[in-house]
Parts: structure tokens; sequence; C-alpha cells
């Protein structure tokens, strides 16, 4: 049916995944990682949201910034698919794999972005 796949999550969401980043200090540089072990970049921002959010709309209230320095490519990754960030091992790990980042194409910056109406955290290294 034309559309039924418009609104369709991707993947497990978890709405404390930003405040866990947070809690758990994140830090700049840090990997991130699909759900299937491919490595995506390393963090450099979290991104917010000023306006609206609607994650049926997929207008998802925050997120990390990650560049693949060797490759020049950047993903904009909603932070409700972090399922866990581990100091220890400095890395991000996401709970989609990386065909569904891909399907998502959150190599785009978000339209928010682009307007210029985030509001960035900056991440300590």
């Amino acid at each position: 049916m034309f559309g039924a796949k418009l609104n369709r999550q991707p993947g497990p969401l978890n709405e404390d995944a930003l405040q866990m980043l947070r809690d758990k200090g994140l830090k700049k540089f840090t990997s991130v990682v699909s759900s299937d072990d491919q490595l995506l970049g390393t963090t450099t921002h979290l991104l917010l949201r000023q306006d609206e959010i609607d994650v049926d709309l997929k207008l998802y209230a925050a997120f990390l910034q990650v560049v693949r320095l060797e490759l020049g490519t950047h993903f904009y990754v909603p932070t409700d698919f972090v399922q866990d960030y581990d100091p220890e091992k400095g890395q991000v790990l996401l709970s989609v794999p990386f065909s569904i980042v891909q399907e998502e194409n959150w190599n785009r910056e978000p339209t928010f972005v682009a307007g210029h109406q985030e509001k960035t955290e900056e991440l300590v290294e």
C-alpha cells in the first residue's frame, strides 16, 4: 500500500538515551557502531531540535552528529536509536543495523540543522 512505510519506525526506540549519554559523560570522538558491528564514525556534537518534536513524523528531539573522516561522511543519528554507551570501551552502540542507517538516510543533514535552528551541545575530548 502506498505510504504504508512512511511513518514506520526503523527499530526499537530508547527515549531515555539522550539523558543516558549525558549522565555517562559522552565524549567527543567516541566510536559509533551499528547493531551489526559496522563503524559509522566518531561523535562530534549533540544537536537538539528547538521546534516541534513528533516521533511519528521522524522529527526526533536530539541527534548525534557523527563523522567518518576517511570517507568524508557525516551521519545524524537520532539519539532514540542509541542502545548503550560504554565509556570504558569508548563506544556508542546503536539499536539498528547499518542497513537501517542507510535506509533512513541518516547521512542527510536534518532540515532544522540546515536551517541553523538547532541547539548544539559540544562534547569534550
